[in-house]
């Protein structure tokens, strides 16, 4: 589920980022942003997953876990969850962990390539 959002996010993100450079550079610059985007995340995800690999495991961790509804449902909206048997999941939070890693470093990144500063915005103002 933590997945899905993320996944969500990034592409109302680059929804968004196109349609304001659409509007104010034009066609292609919207079109290279996007492109932009778009190659950022595949190479960031890549790169975030190799750096999570190097912490968590692929296999990830089984563990014994009574039976809980709420600890249960909690589980699999986060995506970690896998039921082996009765009492027994796997957690894998290596992609998930990856996604979001990604997202908290691109976060600060586009903030810096596409916000202004506050130099520039009293420039415009003027």
């Amino acid at each position: 589920m933590i997945t899905v959002i993320i996944f969500y996010l990034h592409t109302i993100f680059a929804m968004y980022v196109f349609g304001k450079s659409f509007q104010s550079d034009g066609l292609m610059q919207a079109v290279l942003n996007l492109a932009f985007i778009i190659i950022l995340f595949t190479v960031g995800w890549t790169v975030a997953d190799f750096f999570t690999g190097l912490v968590i495991s692929d296999a990830g961790y089984e563990i014994n876990l009574p039976i809980n509804a709420l600890i249960h449902g909690l589980l699999k909206l986060t995506g970690f969850y896998k039921p082996i048997s009765y009492d027994v999941i796997k957690i894998v939070p290596k992609d998930t962990i990856a996604l979001i890693l990604l997202t908290v470093v691109e976060y600060y990144f586009y903030k810096f390539f596409f916000g202004l500063s506050k130099h520039s915005k009293l420039e415009e103002a003027k």
